[in-house]
C-alpha cells in the first residue's frame, strides 16, 4: 500500500516503477494488490527513487517507536516482580526482538529466564530442554551485559544476576571470582 501510494504522488504508472526497478510490470501489481511481498533487495533502490528513509518506506515512525517503548516499559513494571513469570519471559523476550542491544530489556530478559528456570526447578524439571535452554541463556544474556554495557546500574544487576545463576547452578567458585572481580 505504501509504495503504491508514493507511485502515485509521484505520477508514476507501474510500468515505470517496474522499468525503475528492474522488475515485470505483473511483479509490481501482485505487489500492490497484496499477493507477493516486495523483495527485500527492493528496499534500497525503492528508497532513492522516493527520496525517503527505509523507515518512512516501511512506516516505522517515531510515534510508533515511542508508543512501543511504553507499551513494553508498562510491561517491564508490571511483571518485573509479579509471580507471572511466565508472562514477564513473554513480553522481555518480545521487547528483545524489537529494541535489541538495549540492555535495560536485556536485563529484565535474563532476569525473567532465571525466574523461570527456578520455576522450573521447583517443578522438579530440571533435566528438560526448556529449563536448560533457560539456565543457559540467562547467564549469556548476563555475560553479554557484563562485557558490553556501559550504564552502571545495569551492569551491577546483571553482575548479581550472573552471581545468583552461577549459585543456583553450585558454580560456586565462579560465582565468588565474579563477585570478587567484575
Amino acid at each position: 500500500e505504501r509504495i503504491k501510494s508514493l507511485r502515485k504522488q509521484t505520477g508514476m504508472t507501474q510500468e515505470n516503477l517496474a522499468e525503475y526497478l528492474c522488475v515485470s510490470y505483473q511483479a509490481v501489481s501482485k505487489r500492490e494488490c497484496g499477493l507477493t511481498n516486495p523483495d527485500l533487495s527492493l528496499i534500497a533502490p525503492l528508497t532513492k527513487l522516493f527520496s525517503i528513509s527505509a523507515d518512512e518506506l516501511l512506516g516505522i515512525t517515531d510515534t510508533d517507536n515511542d508508543l512501543t517503548r511504553k507499551k513494553y516499559d508498562s510491561a517491564l513494571q508490571k511483571y518485573r516482580n509479579n509471580e507471572d513469570h511466565n508472562s514477564s519471559y513473554w513480553w522481555a523476550k518480545e521487547a528483545n526482538l524489537l529494541y535489541p542491544k538495549d540492555y535495560h530489556y536485556l536485563e529484565w530478559l535474563a532476569f525473567a529466564e532465571y525466574q523461570l528456570a527456578f520455576d522450573e526447578n521447583k517443578a522438579g524439571n530440571t533435566s528438560s530442554e526448556f529449563f536448560n535452554e533457560l539456565i543457559e541463556n540467562s547467564l549469556r544474556h548476563y555475560e553479554i551485559i557484563i562485557e558490553e554495557c556501559t550504564d552502571t546500574d545495569i551492569y551491577s544487576k546483571a553482575v548479581l544476576g550472573k552471581i545468583m545463576v552461577l549459585r543456583f547452578l553450585e558454580r560456586i567458585e565462579e560465582a565468588d571470582w565474579s563477585a570478587e572481580f567484575e
